[in-house]
């Protein structure tokens, strides 16, 4: 939860921010055709976990409409149902076959990169909806803790490895393919750039179904 209220409070700041730099614009104008743009975000993930999320995104144009996108995104944690069950159902067994309590919780840590192209309307207004798709690739890590016994993740894997497929347990990070719909707002002032965007994503090669989304606010330059 104090990663979730993290991501509310630069919600806040990175709006107050993009307010503050919309003021100082002598001039307002939509991003041309012929502008890149990048910017960092911070936003929040929603799955079975809601955690902060964290990144970065380079924009270039290739038609009028058309842009293609690269993001790199951070994720505090994607800890899905299946593995938080399993998590469970392990305490209790230990707790049985040792009679002293265990209490295993688990973090998935991810680290993602995205590229496509995002449709843009509204050409020539500063604010302009678009929508968009592409592939990507995540790395997962898995981190378990006891909570009297601190992380225990190796151990835990080793015996009794990840039923939900999410990481490979034999590893320490475990790369996924994804795919990605989104479709957010681009707000361009002078050389400012703002995006208020939503991403949804399917991993895929998993046991257990992993989707998820993600809410974003991005604050850049264009150039």
């Amino acid at each position: 939860m104090r990663a979730f209220r993290t991501a509310g409070l630069v919600f806040c700041v990175a709006l107050t921010g993009a307010g503050a730099a919309f003021a100082q614009q002598g001039e307002t104008h939509g991003l041309g055709p012929n502008e890149s743009y990048m910017m960092a975000t911070a936003g929040a993930s929603f799955g079975d976990q809601q955690a902060a999320t964290f990144g970065a995104e380079f924009g270039e144009p290739i038609t009028k409409h058309v842009h293609a996108y690269a993001t790199f995104n951070y994720f505090d944690n994607l800890l899905n149902e299946a593995a938080e069950n399993d998590l469970a159902n392990l305490s209790a067994v230990l707790t049985r076959l040792t009679a002293t309590p265990w209490v295993l919780s688990g973090n998935d840590r991810g680290l993602s990169f995205s590229g496509g192209a995002k449709y843009v309307m509204a050409s020539g207004s500063p604010v302009r909806p678009y929508v968009g798709a592409g592939p990507g690739v995540i790395n997962i890590r898995r981190t378990i803790y006891e909570s009297a016994r601190g992380e225990i993740s190796d151990e835990v894997l080793a015996v009794f490895g990840a039923p939900d497929g999410a990481i490979d347990a034999d590893k320490e990070g475990t790369f996924r393919p994804f795919a990605e719909v989104l479709a957010g707002v681009g707000v361009a002032a002078g050389r400012t750039y703002v995006d208020v965007g939503y991403r949804y994503r399917k991993v895929f090669k998993t046991s257990e179904p992993l989707t998820f989304s993600q809410f974003t606010v991005g604050v850049g330059m264009r150039f």
